[in-house]
């Protein structure tokens, strides 16, 4: 299949991240091939943060999407009424109805607060949800930008403390991330973050969110680049051609 053809298909989400997507490798991979081989290609279960996570993207790139997205209107988990809408939806786990408002209210904030970071985001030549391929350390790889606009790819997060928000780039792999989009894209990285807390401006009753721009430095690149030759070297070894050991037979052996 040609390249095209393949970018194309994997524009679907259920093609990206299905049984056709998994014949990359992409960076959400990496951490699991570095730490826990065992894990490379196990199905991830739902969870508060990727479900948050989820309709804050939907949000500002899938608008569409967005409006259908499972919302129940309960005052707790805790409750017979979200325990059946979790199994009338086959759900692991779902936003609340007040939830699903805080997180409009960072989107809106997100995308009112500065002219040219709104012109970023949602400007004419923006581009959302865009694939790429590539071989990466001789093996084939796939990513999917957030947004291309003015040659650069734009990546949003949102997080419980932007003031932390470097070092949570280094636990979550945002520099392998890195890495791979801008070998994949050819085109500079550029993560935009808002916090997820609602804050009030002195001691008025005004709200705002955190919001932090971060460009990637050469050596960011660099140590992401050091996380994906360290994971490639693993997948080798436990799922290469010439793999030399199992993973069923992995212990962990480490010096305290």
């Amino acid at each position: 299949m040609k390249d095209d053809k393949i970018i194309e298909k994997l524009r679907d989400d259920e093609q990206y991240y299905g049984k056709f997507g998994k014949k990359y490798i992409s960076n959400s991979d990496i951490k699991d091939l570095i730490y826990d081989p065992a894990q490379y290609g196990a199905i991830k279960k739902d969870n508060e943060n990727f479900v948050k996570g989820r309709f804050f993207h939907q949000l500002i790139l899938e608008p569409n999407k967005a409006k259908d997205f499972p919302i129940v209107d309960i005052k707790g988990r805790n409750t017979k009424a979200y325990k059946t809408f979790l199994e009338e939806n086959n759900l692991t786990f779902a936003l609340t109805l007040d939830e699903s408002k805080d997180i409009n209210d960072m989107v809106d904030y997100l995308l009112g607060k500065d002219k040219v970071l709104t012109d970023l985001i949602t400007g004419f030549d923006a581009k959302y949800e865009e694939p790429a391929i590539g071989r990466i350390f001789g093996r084939d790889f796939k990513a999917k930008a957030d947004i291309i606009n003015q040659g650069i790819v734009i990546d949003l997060k949102s997080t419980s403390d932007i003031h932390k928000f470097k070092r949570s780039a280094n636990i979550y792999g945002y520099d392998s991330q890195a890495f791979i989009y801008q070998t994949l894209f050819g085109m500079p990285m550029t993560f935009v973050a808002v916090g997820k807390i609602r804050k009030y401006f002195g001691k008025t009753n005004i709200p705002y969110f955190d919001i932090g721009v971060y460009p990637t430095s050469e050596e960011f690149i660099i140590q992401g680049q050091q996380k994906v030759e360290l994971a490639m070297r693993n997948y080798e070894l436990y799922f290469g051609p010439d793999a030399t050991k199992k993973v069923e037979d992995l212990i962990i052996n480490s010096p305290l």
